[in-house]
């Protein structure tokens, strides 16, 4: 059909309209202009999760993995007649099937593809971005993984490394160089068979039922920090641009080059509203207001978007019941899979297609979850990954120790637990190690301690918890003590002013304050991220003996750093927002006896820790030692290993002992709730004044969570 006729379509369609008007009436009925519904679909944050499998619990039938997101997706691509599928990122990290590929190392991809291709290839990605955790095994194993998708990437930030390109915003060395928007001219993109942005060029079915060809731009974006959590395999190799400052360069290009919508597929949370920083990793609410970005398929932070939740309560511009940051729409479809996020955009023309733009109040959005049926998958993933799938499960099965007790973290932030001591043990025997060995020195009258976290705590879901209950430890234990298999060791040198600081401002974060007047108050704030939660750990003396280091947290007392709802830190003018009146720890000592503010201490802990150098003591500390050879992960894999060793016999029995290093107090006889895994109430009976509930909450994306009930004495 030529212009002409289409002309002649539209005209009639206005007189017909016009026609069936009363005459005496006064509405005057305007036809819709001629549009395209153009549905986008997204996954975020999968972690390499392609069945629905808890390979710590040898379970099936799980409410995660991409076999069961496989027909969510064609289920909303049948829908309609317009679809495009994205991917923003974090796919071949972070679960027991990448831990087996990234075990073989780059050597699998001889004549292999990744699984996670191996799936996502049956469902036609239109593009990919790349994530913070594609970094994580090195530059080689990243692009070698890639190799096997047949849809193309985009990260628009990440560059190869030229030391003529001088920036401020250095982290710690001159290879750490960090591009500001007059460089990114002269910057080269790191990759070559990812491009910065995209232009797809797709046909589409419009209003008139005739087809026309739109050009849709994607541009994507890596967290800056990449820099700082994978230091050991980007230095001196790429550099990072900051997120909205490189958008503002390369969309005015996009639009130059013919774009008629542009996706932004941010691997990027939704946070600090209210103080725009350079180099943020959580920069989806600058990307919104940036003059030609029409949609955006953000993640990272592993939330939903749209949600009824209070996590983005206050936000300007942001209305997160519709998926609308100031009218663009907008989704974040959790983790693992448990949602396919779903923007249906309005592509409107008013000049029979030569020009076309986004309607954002007609367009509209949702995350649309999985199945009922937890036994509904997608039958040619499913084939698709089998191999994979039963190599994982031989490999997280063989046994390493017996064991006669519950390790579980459903109750860390109530008390102490098993978990987090394990790794935290495993540390500090590392860290011991380099100081036998003279690779540190600890400098007259230092102590060295470890600080670890609960890994996971609920993140990723009601069942997304630290739960060993079985005979042994076994590989899939190790992974369920330290899930984050990218991280390497470090030693951070600070005094115990540092550590009083930082432990005030984890309290701040993850405690509501408590009053002694109210029933069943919130304890928690539910969005913080228990792996930030830090436990810190004494360790043990020559002769073997607990060496305990021991604090109060007192939830009753005003929090020393102002927090909002979700428990991110507040900052005004690009300073936090802090009380020096409050403090909530109190009575840190160390081996019973009171320590001094000027003690000095090695902290044993991780690479990302070390690189936090916004939390307040973190940023005092120097960092002394830095190992990338070997993983925590594969610490804790290591200690164990040698307890077995020294025990002695084919699988021996070991017990570990509790070193209770915090104590949770608030006012007498108040009963506070928090929300946690259904599966604790066979342990709950386990901590005085603890009582479990039968009620879920069933409050916004607090879904499937039981409450339980704590009373302080």
């Amino acid at each position: 059909m030529n212009i002409c006729s289409k002309k002649a379509i539209l005209a009639t369609s206005i007189l017909l309209a016009l026609a069936g008007c009363n005459s005496d009436d006064d509405v005057v009925v305007t036809p819709d202009p001629l549009h395209i519904n153009l549905r986008l679909m997204e996954t975020t944050d999968l972690h390499g999760t392609m069945m629905p499998y808890d390979y710590f619990a040898g379970k099936a039938g799980q409410n995660y993995g991409f076999a069961r997101t496989a027909l969510v997706i064609r289920e909303a691509r049948e829908e309609v007649s317009n679809s495009m599928l994205f991917d923003n990122g974090d796919l071949i990290q972070g679960s027991p099937m990448a831990d087996y590929v990234a075990n073989i190392g780059v050597e699998y991809f001889e004549n292999d593809i990744h699984p996670v291709y191996k799936a996502m290839n049956l469902l036609n990605y239109d593009a990919a971005n790349i994530g913070n955790h594609e970094f994580n095994y090195g530059l080689e194993y990243m692009n070698a993984a890639l190799e096997g998708a047949n849809f193309p990437y985009v990260v628009s930030n990440v560059f190869k490394y030229d030391d003529s390109l001088v920036a401020n915003g250095t982290f710690s060395n001159n290879c750490e160089v960090h591009l500001d928007g007059e460089m990114l001219a002269a910057a080269e993109p790191a990759f070559e068979q990812v491009e910065p942005w995209r232009m797809l060029e797709k046909t589409f079915i419009a209003s008139d039922g005739e087809e026309y060809t739109i050009n849709v731009g994607v541009i994507g974006f890596t967290p800056p920090n990449i820099m700082s959590w994978d230091k050991s395999y980007l230095e001196c190799k790429v550099l990072v641009s900051d997120i909205k400052t490189t958008a503002e360069f390369y969309v005015p290009q996009m639009k130059e080059a013919g774009a008629d919508v542009i996706v932004a597929v941010p691997h990027s949370g939704l946070t600090n509203s209210d103080e725009a920083r350079p180099f943020q990793d959580n920069a989806t609410w600058e990307l919104a207001q940036i003059d030609g970005i029409d949609a955006i398929m953000f993640g990272h932070d592993h939330n939903n978007f749209p949600t009824t939740s209070s996590t983005y309560d206050g936000m300007e511009g942001v209305n997160a019941p519709a998926g609308k940051i100031f009218g663009k729409p907008a989704v974040m479809p959790g983790s693992w899979g448990d949602f396919v996020g779903i923007i249906d955009l309005v592509i409107e023309t008013l000049d029979e297609g030569e020009t076309w733009n986004v309607n954002y109040a007609k367009s509209a959005t949702e995350l649309r979850g999985l199945s009922n049926d937890v036994n509904a998958v997608d039958g040619a993933v499913v084939l698709a990954v089998a191999d994979d799938h039963y190599g994982t499960q031989e490999y997280m099965a063989e046994e390493i120790i017996q064991i006669n007790q519950h390790i579980n973290s459903f109750f860390s932030a109530i008390e102490p637990d098993l978990s987090v001591q394990l790794v935290n043990e495993a540390q500090f025997n590392w860290g011991q190690k380099q100081i036998e060995e003279g690779i540190l020195d600890l400098e007259d009258g230092a102590i060295l301690v470890s600080v670890s976290a609960p890994f996971k705590g609920g993140r990723n879901g009601s069942d997304d918890y630290t739960n060993i209950n079985g005979d042994y430890l076994t590989n899939a234990s190790i992974a369920d003590l330290y899930v984050f298999d990218n991280n390497t060791p470090a030693v951070l040198k600070l005094t115990a002013a540092d550590i009083k600081e930082w432990l005030e401002t984890i309290a701040s974060q993850q405690y509501q304050t408590i009053h002694p007047e109210g029933e069943n108050q919130r304890l928690l704030h539910q969005m913080f991220r228990s792996y930030n939660f830090d436990v810190f750990y004494g360790g043990w003396n020559e002769a073997g003996e607990t060496r305990e280091m021991n604090y109060t947290i007192d939830v009753s007392v005003e929090p020393r750093y102002q927090v909002d709802e979700s428990g991110e830190l507040v900052y005004v003018d690009g300073e936090l927002v802090k009380n020096e009146q409050n403090r909530r720890i109190t009575d840190l000592t160390f081996e019973g006896q009171t320590i001094n503010d000027d003690q000095v201490f090695y902290v044993v802990t991780n690479n990302y820790r070390a690189s936090n150098n916004w939390i307040p003591g973190v940023d005092n500390a120097e960092l002394e030692l830095e190992d990338a050879a070997f993983s925590n992960r594969e610490l804790v894999d290591q200690y164990i290993k040698e307890l077995a060793e020294e025990a002695g016999g084919d699988i021996p029995l070991i017990e570990f002992e509790n070193a209770y290093n915090f104590e949770l107090v608030g006012p007498q006889g108040i009963t506070v709730e928090f929300l946690s895994d259904p599966r604790g109430e066979g342990f709950s009976d386990n901590i005085d004044n603890l009582e479990y509930t039968t009620g879920r909450d069933s409050v916004g994306d607090n879904h499937g969570y039981a409450i339980y009930r704590y009373t302080f004495d």
